[in-house]
């Protein structure tokens, strides 16, 4: 539910054209899935870890940018 007092078409304005791209890459013995902004950097999107540990480190939390190094890409 949304609560504003914005029209809905400005708020849902561009939503129809946006179209994330998403990678799987490993960082620290993690599987994270980020969203690339450019060729450099990334926004952290989700960790897929059996680890515990991981989802305690601060460097791994959704929504930090990274940036992707050339192990990344291979």
């Amino acid at each position: 539910m949304l609560w504003t007092i914005m029209p809905l078409a400005l708020v849902m304005e561009g939503s129809e054209t946006f179209k994330p791209q998403y990678r799987e890459i490993r960082r620290n013995n993690a599987i994270i899935i980020v969203e690339e902004s450019d060729p450099v950097t990334a926004k952290i999107v989700r960790v897929i870890s059996t680890n515990p540990s991981d989802y305690l480190n601060p460097a791994l939390q959704p929504g930090n940018i990274i940036k992707l190094e050339a192990i990344d890409y291979q």
